[in-house]
């Protein structure tokens, strides 16, 4: 169990990266069009120093700061990654057979290395957007016609 002290350096961490996510999406909302790159001002005991970086680079902070502040530890993964039909499984919150059903379908695009099936990872993060995207449209008019 995490100490006092622990407690509260986690919950300062947080609300730093709440407050950074805020000031750097305000950033990006005035901007907003502009696709240059973006100059990063690192500042501390070790001086200064001015980094420019790809603007979607600085989405993706954005991203990682967020998930900071609402307490998790984010991951950074290259969406070409290949999973297994197991990580798939996990990913999706499915069943291994269920995913392979998926993969073997063609619901779920991926390649064969030997007998084995790998699903990139943007893939089946795609398929769980969609798949999100069609229960909320579900739900949606579930809840459309019991209103009626």
């Amino acid at each position: 169990m995490a100490s006092v002290a622990e407690q509260r350096r986690a919950i300062e961490r947080a609300t730093v990266a709440r407050s950074a996510a805020a000031e750097v999406t305000g950033y990006l909302e005035a901007v907003a069009g502009d696709d240059r790159d973006v100059k990063l001002v690192l500042a501390g005991d070790g001086g200064e120093r001015v980094v420019t970086v790809p603007r979607r680079a600085v989405e993706f902070l954005v991203e990682i700061l967020e998930a900071l502040g609402d307490g998790q530890d984010p991951t950074v993964v290259p969406m070409a990654k290949e999973l297994s039909s197991g990580e798939v499984a996990s990913l999706l919150g499915v069943s291994r057979q269920y995913a392979v059903r998926l993969i073997d379908e063609g619901r779920l695009p991926s390649r064969r290395v030997g007998n084995r099936r790998r699903v990139r990872l943007g893939d089946a993060v795609r398929y769980l957007r969609e798949d999100n995207r069609r229960r909320a449209a579900r739900l949606r008019d579930v809840a459309e016609t019991a209103a009626s």
